[in-house]
């Protein structure tokens, strides 16, 4: 039986491979893998490191969110105990704060019809006021903070990521486009594609479409490192970049459909291989300023490159 040391370096070591910073929410991430090697969240890392692939810290966000986060329903059943909870306490208070105006009220009265009392009467007064006052100033002071937590600020959606893969969308794509335009440097945009995607959703519905997706935006983002992804589209991946050589940029773009194709992609649940899935690409050159005609001939190089049977690059 593995000790929870064993547990804990199986756990860092886990990290260490996949390069992921040994926060807490990756380390308990990690724990929940190796301490359950066959849970659908360690069968979802399985086929996402297919082929010697590392996860990110997207993909690890959204394994958290599908096997760790609890059910939608659970997560609202408590809330709303939670607000009917505090909704309470706050008419308590609401109800201290007016039973303490009440008793002020007759504490005054009794002080002032007060006969042959010791105090002087304006000193009793003012004492009285003052501790009202004070506890006054703390019923508001959690009448508000019960107020707040019953009507939460939501937190704020990043709309500028691509809610399957994280990568950039179109709106987050703008800085982009606008750093590559800038210093009058020449760019190159890189466009990629899944070939025959609409055959593996009639072939196995959307979901399992949606997982390839996920698969090629992870090995797109692990081969290209420095630069930022963007899903332009369903279907289309695109880098654009000022700062590596068109050279390098072939390479690289051959070795991300090499990798992609050797992966071996398999349903959840059956594990049912699903074939052998590959990708195209298209390059494209411009010149500053340019983005926009580029981003164009890219794509439609990437679909000339499907047209002719895919797994290969064009431009």
């Amino acid at each position: 039986m593995r000790t929870p040391f064993d547990r804990a370096r199986g756990a860092l070591n886990f990290l260490e491979l996949h390069q992921l910073d040994p926060s807490p929410s990756h380390y308990e991430f990690a724990l929940a893998v190796i301490g359950a090697p066959g849970s659908k969240l360690a069968e979802a890392v399985a086929a996402q490191t297919d082929g010697g692939l590392r996860l990110t810290a997207a993909s690890v966000q959204s394994l958290v969110e599908t096997y760790l986060s609890p059910p939608r329903e659970q997560t609202l059943d408590r809330r709303e105990r939670t607000v009917m909870r505090q909704a309470q306490e706050l008419g308590t208070l609401t109800s201290d704060a007016h039973d303490l105006t009440e008793a002020l009220g007759r504490d005054m009265g009794a002080i002032v019809g007060a006969e042959g009392s010791d105090l002087p009467l304006g000193t009793a007064i003012i004492d009285r006021l003052s501790d009202a006052e004070r506890e006054l100033a703390a019923l508001r002071s959690e009448v508000l903070r019960l107020r707040d937590n019953i009507v939460p600020v939501p937190p704020p959606e990043d709309s500028d990521r691509d809610d399957l893969t994280q990568a950039l969308n179109r709106a987050g794509a703008r800085d982009v486009m606008a750093r590559a335009g800038a210093g009058g440097d020449a760019h190159l945009v890189l466009a990629f594609s899944v070939d025959a995607l609409d055959a593996i959703n009639d072939r196995y519905g959307r979901a399992v479409g949606d997982n390839v997706l996920n698969a090629f935006a992870a090995t797109l983002q692990q081969t290209f490192a420095d630069e930022e992804l963007i899903r332009w589209s369903g279907n289309e991946f695109v880098f654009i970049t000022r700062g590596l050589p068109i050279a390098a940029a072939r390479l690289l773009t051959d070795q991300a459909l090499s990798s992609f194709a050797a992966r071996r992609l398999r349903l959840r649940g059956s594990g049912e291989p699903i074939g052998t899935v590959t990708a195209s690409a298209g390059i494209a050159t411009g010149a500053a300023g340019g983005q926009e005609s580029s981003l164009i001939a890219a794509r439609a190089n990437a679909a000339l490159a499907a047209s002719h049977g895919g797994n290969q690059i064009e431009g």
